[in-house]
């Protein structure tokens, strides 16, 4: 059987956060794509949302519309179902005992994640139905991250003005650069009370997604993009939806990431710099299970001086319970909790990246169908 670069991938999603689950699908789509010579169609239920993400698009990945009423002409050997979004019913009727249905699940630090990773799934209809847990640690599929990363990172630091003015954004580098991207809940006034008066000059740097949320506490009216306004010792900015690289870029260029969901999540972890993480909330409190077990995972070899201010400090963004004196812990030991999330990922950096292992699990049941 010719190896799994040689087929044809159907991926589906489903947009239920605005860019997250979009967002994800399509980096994955694209690293598939350059570094694994798959071609993928990505079939996407909301377009307009999805268009602020793909934008030009990319050679090898081509976006499709779906609906419960879609016509699909060709079965792909290889569907890949992102978030448990359920494929289509018609498409399912159209699949054979040998299509490879693979689902992509929702990335968690949570323990029982390694346990079922990879496991079948025997569907009613005689398919079968692979579950695939980004995750961690080796015995999950790990996280995306691909090959460019390490040279984005390298153009953040050696040529930061240059960085700063692709992005449109001045180049600053006496005050604390913080990008900002949060759920609703968070709470947004005590962060932004705690940077106004903070003894060390700081800017936000706002999406426009989320300026009407930060207009909302500050009561200017709204906040487009390209506009700034000075908050005391803090300057509020506001820069337009970027695509995911120049993100990546910001990630890499400031000082404190606010990030939310999973993939800004993920992407902050490899611009390795300072990050508070809020979790998508969930009732009963779930989403502070999976903050305490990523928690966990990321301080698991910080020393006290890193582990206090940031256990303390995403428990306080996630929970609501803020504080000034959180941030102030925070921003005191800046310095230590970078060097803490330079060698974090580092080290996940040595583990396989998701689209490989993904490549590599496909393969490997190519092979045993033979």
């Amino acid at each position: 059987m010719p190896s799994v670069t040689a087929h044809r991938w159907d991926m589906f999603c489903q947009v239920v956060d605005n860019f997250g689950d979009i967002g994800v699908s399509w980096r994955l789509a694209c690293q598939l794509a350059d570094e694994h010579g798959v071609t993928v169609t990505l079939w996407v239920d909301d377009l307009t949302v999805a268009k602020k993400i793909f934008r030009a698009g990319h050679p090898q990945v081509q976006v499709q519309h779906w609906n419960a009423q879609s016509d699909f002409p060709e079965i792909a050997p290889v569907v890949i179902e992102t978030f448990s979004c359920g494929l289509p019913e018609r498409y399912q009727q159209a699949m054979s005992p040998q299509t490879l249905w693979l689902n992509v699940d929702y990335l968690s630090a949570e323990d029982w994640v390694a346990g079922f990773h990879g496991r079948p799934s025997p569907q009613a209809n005689g398919l079968v139905r692979y579950f695939i847990y980004p995750g961690f640690s080796p015995q999950t599929g790990g996280l995306l991250r691909e090959q460019f990363l390490p040279a984005l990172k390298q153009q953040a630091e050696q040529s930061a003005q240059a960085a700063w003015r692709h992005l449109g954004v001045a180049a600053l580098p006496k005050v604390i650069n913080v990008s900002f991207w949060c759920y609703a809940h968070a709470p947004i006034k005590g962060l932004l009370d705690s940077l106004a008066m903070s003894l060390s000059p700081s800017r936000l740097i706002v999406s426009e997604s989320v300026a009407a949320a930060v207009a909302q506490v500050l009561a200017p009216g709204m906040l487009k993009s390209g506009q700034s306004i000075q908050h005391f010792n803090c300057e509020i900015v506001v820069i337009p939806f970027l695509a995911q690289i120049d993100y990546d870029l910001l990630l890499a260029l400031c000082d404190v990431n606010f990030v939310r969901g999973e993939d800004s999540w993920i992407r902050a972890i490899w611009a390795a710099k300072p990050m508070v993480w809020l979790p998508y909330q969930q009732s009963e409190d779930t989403h502070l299970q999976k903050l305490d077990a990523f928690r966990t995972h990321y301080l698991a070899l910080a020393d006290d001086e890193v582990k206090a201010p940031v256990r303390s400090m995403l428990q306080a963004w996630a929970a609501g319970i803020w504080s000034d004196a959180h941030w102030r812990a925070f921003i005191s030991h800046r310095e230590r909790i970078t060097q803490h999330a330079k060698a974090y990922a580092s080290q996940l950096a040595q583990q396989q990246d998701l689209a490989t292992n993904l490549v590599i699990f496909i393969e490997k049941l190519q092979k045993n169908r033979v």
